[in-house]
């Protein structure tokens, strides 16, 4: 089948998980549009089908596997500008390795076809330098685009006293409600490699638990209660909550976390990597590690959550975390070690904002895009309208699938779909702010 290889200036942003990427990419989007340049985001579902078919200007996608290397050679070939933009920062050289994998369904990726990689920290930089996968001058060093400027958390003055809930339980609470059985059948009890899952599961328990009781109490005493479901989570589930502690208990369903934090006064939670964003927006956290009896053994797991734990307040019972998160004089902490840490994991030391840096990297070669005003408009046209195919056609299928229309709202929580998410008020007025 011939491609569709018209002049244009399309860049094509690929979002692999809505509610970790969609604010930052749509905010890169936006900013690629006032350089002059038109814009498409697709998802798991679309974007392989639409590069199959047709050739953007640019590729800017999050893994060097989101398509097969045969398809990444064939569309370098037909002149596609490729990029890697990471979604998630590593720290040590397991996480490179399957990040940057050599081979991809047994094809091996050759890394020069990316006319760019941005990497979040000094780590990777270093060790994908050391490695040469790609030569120099196309490895940047350029942070989070998450951590731009542009999507920061809206400061309320006058923010109402909310309580906010970060919850990790996605073992227990699968986003795609698969029975605990389906995993055990999976697993070897034998094997050490299978202990994490079942420590897992008996400290979800409890963390779940302890959370639960401290809701409770604060609903109970008039407080306002706003929980965030970890992305892997199936949101629906905390509908028995909302039904178990009425109008004062918010399920919240924003995309992004910094659209949540805008919102609540503090953030309680068992500790994890997701401290990282109301740490750094100056938001007191408390966590309840000291509460939980039930700990990890793997020391790489608990060297890290005892890094996180140090930028949250650590109360010994739930009536110690009810007093804190009940007080007004809590401040949120800051951390010397902590500071360094992200610094150097998001290169928060950078003077380019990460978003602004990545689009001027992309669009200084002004070869890169063609100008012919009928071809690109044609073109644009075209491939928005096979999108629009891609997400209808997958919302069809999933119908199909299940013939239970309780399924429809698990759509909007994971991939990217045009007809199932919009940009928010928040996020139109951080561009406006920006």
């Amino acid at each position: 089948m011939n491609k569709m290889s018209l002049k244009n200036k399309i860049v094509l942003i690929h979002i692999d998980a809505i509610r970790r990427e969609y604010l930052s990419s749509w905010l890169l989007g936006e900013k690629f549009k006032e350089k002059g340049y038109d814009v498409l985001l697709s998802s798991r579902h679309s974007t392989g089908r639409l590069l199959k078919l047709f050739t953007p200007a640019v590729f800017i996608t999050t893994h060097a596997f989101t398509i097969k290397p045969r398809n990444l050679y064939r569309l370098k070939k037909r002149g596609t500008k490729i990029y890697i933009n990471e979604v998630e920062g590593i720290d040590n050289e397991y996480g490179v390795s399957t990040t940057y994998p050599k081979y991809y369904c047994r094809e091996k990726i050759d890394y020069n076809i990316f006319s760019g990689i941005f990497v979040w920290g000094e780590f990777t930089y270093k060790y994908l330098n050391k490695k040469n996968i790609i030569n120099e001058e196309n490895l940047h060093r350029n942070g989070s685009i998450r951590q731009s400027k542009f999507c920061k958390p809206i400061v309320k003055q006058d923010k109402q006293n909310v309580i906010g809930i970060i919850a990790r339980f996605e073992i227990i609470n699968t986003y795609d409600s698969r029975h605990p059985f389906l995993n055990l059948l999976n697993l070897d009890p034998e094997d050490a490699n299978s202990r994490w899952y079942f420590e897992r599961c008996v400290i979800d328990s409890e963390a779940f638990s302890i959370v639960f009781k401290l809701i409770k109490k604060l609903i109970e005493n008039g407080y306002k209660v706003s929980l965030r479901a970890h992305p892997n989570e199936d949101i629906n589930a905390y509908r028995k909550l909302k039904i178990a502690f009425g109008p004062l208990f918010e399920i919240d369903k924003s995309y992004d976390i910094n659209e949540w934090l805008s919102s609540v006064s503090l953030v309680v939670g068992p500790t994890s990597t997701a401290f990282t964003e109301p740490y750094l927006a100056k938001i007191p956290i408390i966590s309840i590690s000291k509460i939980q009896k039930f700990k990890y053994n793997s020391v790489d797991r608990t060297s890290i959550l005892d890094k996180f734990d140090k930028s949250a307040y650590t109360p010994e019972t739930v009536n110690e975390a009810y007093i804190m998160c009940t007080s007004n004089s809590l401040k949120p902490k800051e951390i010397k070690e902590l500071d360094n840490y992200f610094r150097e994991f998001y290169s928060l030391d950078n003077e380019n904002d990460p978003i602004n840096n990545l689009v001027n990297t992309v669009t200084k070669n002004k070869s890169n895009f063609q100008k012919s005003k009928f071809e690109n408009l044609l073109s644009f046209l075209i491939q928005s309208l096979y999108l629009y195919f891609c997400d209808f056609f997958f919302i069809i299928k999933n119908f199909i699938k299940s013939f239970r229309s309780k399924n429809f709202n698990k759509l909007r929580q994971y991939n990217y779909n045009r007809f199932l998410h919009r940009p928010t008020s928040f996020m139109k007025t951080l561009n406006k702010l920006n």
